[in-house]
């Protein structure tokens, strides 16, 4: 199970472990020359072929999803029992006023 936040994360151990028992294989054909690119990209960033057609795919999806339906963005929030005010957010954050 993975989050299309941008870095697209495997949540934990847990989840890659059901998500190897529950693998599908998923085949294509490459022309020479993609192939060859991807060879030269894996070994740049030092995985393996599955591992890089497996990263590409995730950021494929996470592309064709809309941010509506990330799983990041559908988290409640939690009432904490800190007392806030974020009236001067942007004054805190930009050191308004501040030389």
């Amino acid at each position: 199970m993975f989050s299309c936040n941008r870095n697209v994360n495997i949540k934990c151990n847990y989840y890659m472990l059901l998500v190897n028992v529950m693998a599908r294989v998923v085949q294509t054909e490459l022309p020479e020359q993609e192939y060859a690119l991807l060879q030269k990209a894996v070994a740049k960033k030092k995985v393996t072929v599955k591992q890089g057609v497996r990263e590409a795919i995730q950021q494929w999806v996470c592309a064709q999803i809309s941010i509506a339906e990330d799983p990041l963005f559908r988290v409640k929030p939690v009432k904490t029992g800190i007392k806030t005010d974020s009236t001067d957010l942007d004054g805190s954050l930009y050191e308004r006023g501040q030389h």
